[in-house]
């Protein structure tokens, strides 16, 4: 004869899951034993492996123990039809989000593994392919306090939030050379990855072509010299500057302990 009633481990083993996760739906007042003996033995019926199957669904899609006891307890298919369409929403909108979210793990992870990887104080010459960048005026002017500069970048964010969007991948600034030359570091743009939904007056192509490129990682004045050692450098080997200055973030928080410390990498088209 056929077992229909299991002993909790029985059942447990049945549904794939713990004998705690029965003691706490029962508990809940979400999945009780058909029958709990003098002695306090529980036995559940066979039949009650849908119950947890459908408790189980429920979980999967995002329900609440609330809204799994309300469903289980009056079931109702109308209410539950108008239930399911609500979470159908709910994960559409949560797979939207998804998506960004991981295309930013995946340029962070990039990001960082080439960081890593860097050779950092020590000036090369590359070829680069042509970039395609989304480039927004930054504000910058040289006398703003560091609290100015936070609050612009905080801005400029917040353009990518409402559009429920994030910057991707690279990311960084623009330098004019002619300031540089001068001795000023004002941010002239803010650049990052192309987007499809990037206004055609923002595209900026990075052209191919032979670049010098350095990394460095330090504060605001060894940054300073050291592009201001990158200049000189280029010169002294020849080379014609064709470009201003592009100034990659290199995971800087995550680089360096101190706030103030960072990683950056300097590219300069050159001839």
């Amino acid at each position: 004869m056929k077992k229909n009633l299991l002993t909790t481990g029985e059942f447990a083993s049945l549904c794939g899951t713990q004998k705690g996760t029965l003691l706490f739906y029962e508990k809940e007042g979400l999945l009780k034993p058909k029958h709990v003996s003098e002695n306090r033995y529980r036995r559940y019926g066979i039949e009650q492996f849908f119950e947890f199957d459908l408790l189980s669904m429920l979980k999967e899609v995002g329900s609440s123990l609330k809204e799994i006891k309300a469903h289980l307890h009056n079931m109702n298919g109308e209410n539950f039809l108008s239930f399911l369409l609500e979470k159908q929403l709910a994960a559409e909108k949560e797979l939207r989000r998804a998506v960004p979210r991981r295309l930013m793990l995946k340029d962070m992870t990039t990001c960082l593994r080439e960081a890593l990887n860097l050779e950092y104080d020590t000036l090369t010459v590359q070829q680069q392919k042509a970039e395609r960048l989304e480039m927004t005026p930054s504000g910058a002017n040289p006398s703003e306090s560091q609290w100015e500069l936070v609050q612009r970048f905080a801005e400029f964010n917040k353009t990518y939030e409402q559009q429920e969007e994030k910057p991707r991948y690279p990311f960084g600034i623009v330098y004019c050379l002619d300031d540089v030359r001068q001795g000023n570091y004002v941010e002239q743009y803010y650049f990052t990855r192309v987007r499809r939904s990037t206004p055609s007056a923002s595209l900026h192509i990075k052209p191919a072509g032979k670049y010098a490129v350095l990394a460095h990682i330090g504060t605001d004045k060894s940054h300073s010299q050291a592009l201001a050692r990158m200049l000189e450098n280029i010169c002294e080997a020849s080379m014609i500057i064709k470009s201003d200055v592009y100034v990659y973030d290199m995971m800087s928080y995550v680089m360096q302990e101190s706030g103030d410390f960072y990683a950056l990498k300097y590219m300069i088209r050159v001839e």
